[in-house]
């Protein structure tokens, strides 16, 4: 009875290896095969960050908006007390 138990367990063990080996195997392909489209993916988010990067607001704004969000902050906690 327990080397039945043994055997089913590596019976187990292996169907489970196997499978593991077998998705490893499916993953490493599907990034072989799909390689070309994650590259089209990648400059298009590169070029995408750099004309983000271009549209953001001069040095100037930045700190009217700082300030605004100060005084902002400043007059809900005078609010709350």
């Amino acid at each position: 009875m327990i080397i039945d138990g043994l055997k089913l367990t590596l019976l187990g063990m292996a169907v489970v290896f196997s499978f593991l080996g077998l998705l490893v195997v499916i993953v490493h392909l599907s990034a072989r095969l799909l390689k070309s489209f994650t590259e089209k993916e990648a400059t298009a988010y590169e070029f995408h960050t750099r004309r983000k990067a271009r549209e953001l607001p001069p040095s100037e704004d930045k700190r009217k908006i700082m300030a605004v969000i100060s005084a902002s902050v400043s007059a809900h906690r005078a609010g709350r007390k």
